[in-house]
């Protein structure tokens, strides 16, 4: 498992001592919060999306901050365009948390990316 938290700014070759003690209680694990998503992603947006590893993040509100990837099979790859945010108590996707915060916006992420491979001179 892994966490990310957000460094304060520190000068180059400063010493630094930090500590942290964040104790919280979660109910959905990495595989459940992919599972999750994906059913989100499946009726929320479309089929051809799909949830990445899920990495915790520690916070005021912790949560599984889970990458979104759309695959373009014509282009032979699969690009990462969004994230989600799981609940770790409840598994509830937490669009104020997500980026971007809508099914909308993830959909025209996934349009756009495949327009730029699709007018990129070096993908024909």
């Amino acid at each position: 498992m892994t966490s990310e938290l957000t460094a304060p700014e520190i000068p180059t070759q400063a010493e630094v001592h930090y500590r942290m003690d964040v104790s919280f209680r979660f109910n959905i694990t990495p595989f459940v919060a992919r599972q999750n998503a994906n059913v989100y992603l499946l009726n929320q947006v479309g089929n051809m999306l799909s949830a990445g590893e899920p990495v915790l993040l520690l916070g005021e509100q912790p949560y599984w901050k889970v990458p979104v990837f759309c695959a373009y099979p014509e282009f032979n790859c699969r690009e990462r365009i969004a994230e989600l945010a799981v609940d770790v108590n409840s598994g509830a996707i937490l669009l104020d948390h997500s980026h971007p915060s809508s099914p909308q916006e993830i959909e025209r992420r996934a349009e756009a990316t495949h327009h730029s491979f699709a007018t990129s001179p070096t993908r024909t």
